[in-house]
């Protein structure tokens, strides 16, 4: 291993086995886009099936041996850099940290936009952005206190986002049980996937299978990384695809998808299940509701958390700009990261509230540039895990990716495969797009522009001290 990767690590270890469960957990569990992936109707489950199979379990796999194999401080950074060198490594981190930056407005509108519908009324697209705003600053200041304060975050917002998905799915099969038709058609022929109908919300499906990785992040603040990491992947990803499925099913046993927001849908599928039930169900909604907004808050930090640990590794490593490794002086937090963070979703906010006057407009432009963003670090880690196995042989993995080469082999190509494919399909406009056209075009030219500007960030001298 590199210098870099072998050198002593600054943050207290402090997270456990249980700690890294609820992490990975809240990662992974997206609230905020389980209205979007439920767009697409009772097919969901027959995609989310293939998904589960196809992409979900040898992602799984191959993090889980990565991890273990490789679990110091930055994960995915440490990952690229041994496979493919420093300067690839730089790339992949940049694009993961940027897609945090893009991703915080996109949540936090759901957020506004839900707190708005709850309690004030005003469809305002500027007080919503404002909430956003807010949220976002809020954001910075938890993620500059010490990881075994701001840990309990995320730790709450998986048991909270877990509740809720439960919660969706039980009220949906008690409306059944009181006598209430589903909302949708669930007849066989509905399971069929239509690829018509579906390509829009499929990159938004496989998006809600992302993050086994962020935990890794932190390797240098694990307990017992080698023993841990893969134990809570195969465990978290049980829950996951579990939980998923009831919440997707509440959804669409409650709202017609003809009326199904992709940003308030989910407090609008609560609102709907919990009528029959009367005060009784109406406390349950505004109880799971407070927990829904408390869910994306929690999104937010647990992968700022994460997100901003890898830039500062990188930083650290001299493959990132220095400011994103300045750590502050008491809690020895990348305190910076954050705040550029903080401006950058600021700009975002500000500048989307301007240009539309649909709060889900603004959620789904943002949220394509953040998750094409993210996808595309993904490009750069999974051939990186058939790379290590070449290059890193005799390496020590405490856990192994069964089937050998050819099982190295096929997870990688299936894994990358599923990456590409949705990085394109989010340029495939969503029903109701306002102009197809100029939103395909500007989410190309964002990209590239995000691209050129890490280009330009990152330090001329990108070398490890064994390269």
């Amino acid at each position: 291993m590199s210098e870099a990767a072998q050198a002593e690590p600054q943050f207290d270890r402090c997270l456990s086995r249980f700690d890294l469960l609820l992490f990975s957990v809240s990662a992974i569990l997206t609230i905020d886009t389980i209205a979007a992936a439920a767009s697409m109707g009772a097919t969901w489950f027959t995609w989310w099936g293939i998904t589960m199979l196809v992409f979900f379990i040898p992602y799984g796999l191959m993090t889980a041996e990565l991890g273990a194999a490789w679990p110091g401080e930055g994960g995915l950074l440490l990952w690229v850099n041994e496979a493919m060198g420093p300067r690839w490594g730089s790339l992949a981190s940049w694009f993961y940290w940027i897609n945090n930056a893009y991703w915080i407005p996109s949540v936090y509108m759901v957020f506004a936009a839900t707190f708005d519908t709850m309690f004030l009324g005003t469809k305002n697209i500027w007080v919503q952005a404002a909430i956003a705003i807010a949220l976002t600053w809020i954001t910075v200041g938890v993620g500059t206190v010490k990881l075994n304060v701001s840990k309990w975050i995320p730790n709450i917002g998986a048991v909270v986002k877990v509740s809720i998905f439960i919660g969706l799915g039980g009220l949906g099969l008690g409306s059944l049980f009181l006598g209430h038709a589903p909302a949708n058609d669930f007849s066989l022929g509905q399971f069929v996937p239509r690829w018509s109908d579906s390509l829009a919300f499929l990159p938004v499906l496989l998006y809600n299978t992302l993050g086994f990785e962020l935990m890794s992040s932190a390797g240098d603040e694990m307990h017992n990384p080698q023993k841990d990491v893969p134990r809570v992947i195969l465990l978290s990803g049980f829950v996951i695809s579990v939980v998923y499925a009831l919440g997707a099913l509440g959804i669409l046993l409650a709202v017609p998808l003809s009326e199904l927001s992709i940003v308030t849908g989910t407090w609008d599928a609560l609102a709907i299940l919990g009528k029959p039930w009367g005060r009784a169900g109406d406390t349950i909604v505004f109880v799971l509701g407070l927990g829904f907004l408390y869910a994306c808050v929690g999104n937010i930090v647990t992968w700022s958390l994460g997100v901003n640990r890898v830039a500062a590794t990188a930083a650290e490593q001299g493959t990132f700009p220095a400011i994103f490794g300045k750590l502050h002086p008491r809690f020895k937090t990348p305190y910076l990261a954050f705040v550029i963070m903080g401006v950058i979703s600021t700009v975002l906010l500000i500048g989307n509230a301007a240009l539309s006057d649909s709060a889900a407009n603004v959620f789904w432009m943002i949220f394509k540039l953040s998750s094409l963003c993210f996808l595309i670090s993904y490009l750069m880690v999974f051939p990186s895990f058939l790379i290590l196995r070449y290059k890193r042989p005799t390496h020590p993995r405490p856990y192994r990716l069964p089937f050998g080469l050819p099982g190295a082999w096929g997870a990688t190509i299936v894994t990358t495969a599923f990456i590409a494919l949705a990085c394109l399909l989010f340029f495939k406009p969503a029903p109701g797009a306002q102009n197809a056209s100029f939103e395909s075009w500007l989410l190309g030219a964002e990209t590239l522009v995000t691209l050129a500007v890490g280009l330009a960030v990152m330090p001329r001298r990108r070398h490890l001290s064994n390269r």
